[in-house]
């Protein structure tokens, strides 16, 4: 939902941005609740399976934004060449904690999800997209 969210923001600007699991076992398909939850903003998550986040995915260029302090410090335990990896609370200066993985729970909880990563993603891009004229 995050990187749906930043894609919907960037509009014309020159970066990729992408959404990485931790820990994919195989490729499958984005939950069916995040992408209703999404399709109801009017948004479109794309038609992409999940992809696991590996070594190749770490380079000065890129910003990694993840949902809590434990997946921050599980980036930085298992990749040596892990840089600017960051909550998405803390890159945006917020103190509220981390966001709150709904899966496995029911659709409130994605939309409550979605709601916060709206708000924060804004944030962020706001910060990121700061010095560039639309």
């Amino acid at each position: 939902m995050a990187a749906t969210i930043m894609s919907s923001r960037k509009k014309d600007k020159d970066i990729l941005v992408s959404s990485r699991g931790m820990v994919v076992l195989f490729p499958e398909p984005y939950n069916p609740k995040a992408v209703a939850v999404v399709s109801s903003h009017g948004l479109i998550m794309p038609s992409k399976s999940s992809r696991q986040l590996e070594k190749e995915d770490f380079n000065n260029d890129t910003l990694v934004l993840t949902m809590s302090d434990a997946q921050k410090q599980k980036i930085y335990a298992q990749f040596e060449n892990a840089i600017n990896v960051y909550t998405l609370e803390e890159y945006v200066g917020s103190q509220d904690g981390d966001i709150e993985d709904p899966y496995g729970k029911g659709i409130e909880e994605y939309i409550k999800c979605y709601e916060k990563l709206y708000i924060l993603i804004n944030k962020a891009a706001d910060i990121l997209f700061e010095d560039e004229v639309d």
